[in-house]
This record gives structure tokens, C-alpha cells and sequence, in this order.
């Protein structure tokens, strides 16, 4: 099953699966956690640059979804709660292992280019970062990211406009190519 097809599905089973959860169907939110813990992981991995920690992190977000899911109206996705809540709980681990969150990309067509991507998402001031990986390694649209930062479509839209500017002049400061 391709990843989109895994979305699709999450998408629509989410809302079923989420009404049994919130009765107490332990099962029904192993399901949850089956569809979703990927693109999790993968954000936690981005926020925090270590694989075992991410593990940690991905953790304690399914443990806060379990315990807040009551609380959540469904106004948004279940991913898009899912996601703010993984966000939340990267944060509130940053302190204990660096002052800045830290992000990564999932593509690795070499490590040399690898390594140039992740210095310059390093430099890169945090929501520039956060909206970067959400865009391009969550492949998040535009309405998602706003729902799971609780921003303003304009505000995405503008953050992500300047996030790939000072992106694009880290990235070739280091070569001393001109953007």
C-alpha cells in the first residue's frame, strides 16, 4: 500500500476509530496509532535530531493523545491534533537535550548533501524550521500546517515564503554560491 493510500485511509477511518477510542476501545487507538506513528516518528525525528530520543518522543505524544482524547472536538484532522500535540511535546523535551530545536529531512540522496541540509535547517530560526519540515517532510498542505501551528493561513504562507529565502542563503552561503 503506497504512502497515499495509507493517508486516504487514515483520513477515513480517523473519525470512526476516534469515537471508539474515546469510549475506551484500547484497539480502536492501537489502529490510530498504527496509521499515524510514521509521520509522527518522522516529525519528532526532525525536531530532535536523535533517533532514540524521537522514539522517546513519539511515546509520550501517543500517551498525551490517549489521555487529552476526550478533549479533542474534532474542528480539525486528527493527524492536524496529532501533529500539534508532537510539536508540543518536542518542545517541552528541548530544554533537557538542547536549547534548539533541531531538524532533519527525511530525504538522503547522499550524505554529504544530507549533511549540508541539516546544517542549514540547524541555523535556521526555529519557525522558519518547524514549517519547513512540515511542508516538505510531512508534506503538509498550506490549511494543515496553519490548523497544527494555530496560525493564520497568511502567516503559514508568509513564514514558509521566508523560511525557504533563508534557507536557500544558508544553504549557499556555505558553498559561497550567491543565491
Amino acid at each position: 500500500m503506497s504512502e497515499s493510500d495509507l493517508g486516504t485511509q487514515a483520513r477515513e477511518a480517523a473519525p470512526v476509530l476516534v469515537g471508539r477510542a474515546r469510549r475506551g476501545d484500547v484497539e480502536a487507538f492501537d489502529e490510530l496509532y498504527r496509521l499515524h506513528r510514521d509521520k509522527v516518528y518522522t516529525l519528532c525525528l526532525n525536531l530532535c535530531r536523535n533517533r532514540e530520543q524521537a522514539e522517546d518522543l513519539l511515546q509520550e505524544t501517543f500517551v498525551r493523545a490517549w489521555r487529552g482524547l476526550r478533549k479533542f472536538r474534532g474542528a480539525s484532522q486528527f493527524s492536524t491534533w496529532l501533529h500539534r500535540i508532537a510539536i508540543n511535546v518536542c518542545r517541552d523535551a528541548a530544554p533537557r537535550r538542547n536549547p534548539q530545536l533541531e531538524l532533519l529531512t527525511s530525504a538522503e540522496p547522499d550524505e554529504e548533501t544530507v549533511d549540508r541540509v541539516r546544517a542549514a535547517l540547524g541555523r535556521l530560526r526555529t519557525p522558519h524550521r518547524v514549517v519547513l519540515v512540515l511542508r516538505y517532510t510531512l508534506s503538509l498542505s498550506y490549511q494543515e500546517i496553519a490548523e497544527t501551528l494555530n496560525w493564520s493561513l497568511s502567516k503559514v504562507k508568509v513564514t514558509l515564503h521566508r523560511a525557504k529565502a533563508a534557507f536557500r542563503d544558508v544553504y549557499c552561503e556555505e558553498d559561497g554560491i550567491e543565491p
